[in-house]
């Protein structure tokens, strides 16, 4: 009989042993699919900060040439339709900027999307 009980003590400890280590390699997966997402929204939040800086330096200067043209209004003719033309661009650009960061945030994923759906499949799996 101590053959036989120490024959399936040996055979439950290796299921231990596997099922640990099939655990284990499921949490590093996810962590790395984890990593894979938190850098995806790092970079997301990088562009969205480049343009919404860019939006705001244009709308910046789009006033600061407005504010010159309402001075320039007083001044000689020939000046009014050169700040007039660059408040213009600068005024469009910004909008522009903010229009696509708009656009971006609204058609941006769902931060870790991916992982939580793996996990969800995985608690499916356990049931």
């Amino acid at each position: 009989m101590n053959a036989s009980a120490g024959g399936e003590a040996t055979g439950l400890i290796a299921r231990v042993r596997a099922l640990a280590s099939g655990l284990l390699e499921i949490v590093e997966t996810r962590l790395e699919l984890v990593g894979a997402d938190i850098e995806l929204q790092a970079e997301r939040l990088r562009t969205l900060a480049f343009l919404l800086l860019a939006g705001l330096l244009f709308l910046a200067l789009a006033l600061v040439f407005g504010s010159a043209l309402v001075i320039a209004a007083f001044w000689d003719t020939h000046r009014l339709a050169a700040v007039a033309a660059v408040a213009a661009v600068h005024l469009v650009a910004g909008l522009a900027c903010l229009l696509w960061l708009r656009r971006l945030v609204r058609a941006g994923p769902r931060p870790f999307d991916a992982t939580i759906a793996e996990l969800r499949q995985d608690i499916a799996r356990l049931r």
